[in-house]
């Protein structure tokens, strides 16, 4: 019985399942921040998000372009337009990249007209 606590301990260690779980928690606790935000009509921070994550700014790219994604996939905006460098008070460069992808209607639009579309739509 101990080795077989201990080898599903391990495993979980090693990432059978955990990992993907709590990415899929990190995604959809982001993707609540980020409703409120959007609610509130406001923007929010990479770092203060990052603090409310408990992570760092530099750990959160892969989880918005999964908020992203999702969000493409059932019609919503995409709400990470709301999230902003401090330095610049505008999204970073993944964002752009991603929308222009994404909703290629817009390819004509400057990152500006890009990101206050997305804005108002979120």
């Amino acid at each position: 019985m101990a080795d077989q606590l201990n080898r599903h301990g391990q495993d979980l260690l090693d990432g059978d399942r955990m990992p993907e779980t709590f990415e899929v928690d990190r995604v959809d606790h982001i993707a609540d921040i980020l409703l409120g935000v959007a609610t509130a009509k406001g923007l929010i921070g990479h770092g203060f998000l990052a603090r409310r994550m408990d992570t760092g700014p530099d750990f959160l790219s892969q989880p918005l372009d999964q908020v992203s994604r999702r969000a493409f996939d059932q019609g919503e905006p995409l709400c990470s337009a709301l999230v902003v460098s401090r330095s610049t008070d505008r999204p970073s460069s993944g964002f752009y990249g991603l929308t222009s992808k994404m909703r290629p209607e817009h390819a004509s639009l400057s990152d500006d007209e890009l990101w206050e579309q997305e804005r108002k739509r979120c």
